[in-house]
């Protein structure tokens, strides 16, 4: 039986710790606070593409990102925050974005095919919930915050071109405002080709002509939420070690580029694995 983990309280959503069980843990946590505005550099604030190449499922990226839209819009910046959801998903998205928050908000949000899939490799984990809440507050508190999904339902092959056609049409349309990608790190890199093609082309590679600023994620270690094969039962929480950053940066951002493959970091530091948020 598939339960929603959107059926808890408002309360309950905003206040039950971390350890309650799956069913209240996308309903939980306050929001998350702002990154210290002199802790963000200029160059991200004004990088009119910002790409934050992460690791999907854990507690910890969504978390940054709030904190990072919260100190943008403080400053009264205007934000395209463009994720890794099919674009099937954007009535669903807008409705949530434009509606009061109530559980009931929620259920119909998580209640799409996306949210219910078989392969939960992340993207749809009970930190993502609370990050489409967090960005639902903001956006009620004022905040120029637009959600939008940039995948698509196609061929894995054909992904990166689907996602980086949909940015370069946000750049195009939205003008003036900041458009913050939050992609898996195999679409963030900078060159062509992969450990597993040669020939690949990320959604990074391909907007090389927008000048986007590429970050990755740093970690301390820790965990994430990942599918390590092509069945259902290859995704669950594991040790997650690949974007150890040693020595830790002092500063959310550090821009000096870790490799050819990103123009520098954003740390989270260590991670914990965030289950899907709707449970199978």
């Amino acid at each position: 039986m598939k339960t929603t983990l959107a059926a808890a309280s408002l309360a309950a959503y905003l206040f039950l710790p971390f350890a309650q069980p799956a069913s209240a843990q996308a309903m939980s946590g306050s929001a998350a606070p702002c990154l210290p505005s002199d802790a963000v550099p200029g160059a991200v604030l004004d990088a009119p593409l910002l790409v934050l190449g992460e690791v999907h499922g854990t507690r910890e990226v969504p978390e940054f990102v709030t904190g990072y839209l919260c100190t943008a819009a403080k400053q009264q910046r205007k934000i395209t925050l463009a994720i890794e959801f099919p674009s099937s998903e954007q009535s669903a998205i807008d409705a949530f974005m434009a509606s009061s928050g109530t559980p009931q908000d929620a259920d119909r949000l998580t209640g799409t095919a996306f949210w219910r899939r078989a392969m939960q490799d992340g993207r749809t984990s009970v930190d993502m919930l609370r990050l489409f809440e967090r960005v639902r507050a903001l956006r009620a508190g004022g905040a120029d915050i637009k959600v939008l999904g940039i995948d698509g339902d196609v061929p894995p092959a054909r992904r990166d071109a689907v996602m980086a056609d949909k940015l370069r049409t946000e750049l195009r349309q939205g003008a003036g405002r900041q458009v913050v990608a939050l992609i898996g790190g195999l679409h963030a890199v900078r060159n062509k080709g992969s450990r597993f093609n040669p020939q690949y082309e990320s959604a990074v590679y391909l907007l090389a002509d927008q000048h986007p600023l590429a970050l990755t994620v740093g970690t301390a270690g820790g965990a994430a939420w990942v599918c390590q094969g092509p069945t259902p039962a290859s995704c669950h929480a594991t040790a997650w070690d690949i974007n150890r950053v040693t020595p830790a940066p002092a500063t959310p951002f550090a821009l000096t580029p870790p490799s050819a493959q990103f123009d520098g970091v954003f740390f989270v530091g260590a991670t914990t694995a965030s289950p899907p948020a709707v449970s199978q």
